[in-house]
């Protein structure tokens, strides 16, 4: 083989490489499904969760099954202005 041929071997192989990695990362973000209506609020709670039991619980809570009632989002929401209120 020549020089040539071998760079074009190795440049389909680099296209072929990153198509494959894009696919699979694709394929993963769509088998995650959407974002939670509450995922914003939770990643902003567990910036917090040292100074609040509550807030660990509930980040605890939405870790586990990726779900938090809106009741327990507004009790959150509420926790997290008096925490960075101050």
């Amino acid at each position: 083989m020549q020089l040539t041929e071998i760079l074009i071997v190795v440049g389909v192989a680099f296209v072929v490489a990153i198509a494959v990695r894009v696919f699979r990362a694709r394929r993963a973000a769509r088998n995650r499904g959407p974002a939670h209506i509450h995922e914003a609020l939770m990643k902003r709670a567990e910036l917090h969760t040292e100074r609040s039991p509550f807030l660990k619980k509930v980040v605890s809570e939405f870790k586990a099954n990726g779900h938090v009632s809106n009741r327990q989002a507004e009790a959150v929401a509420k926790a997290l202005k008096r925490f960075e209120g101050k």
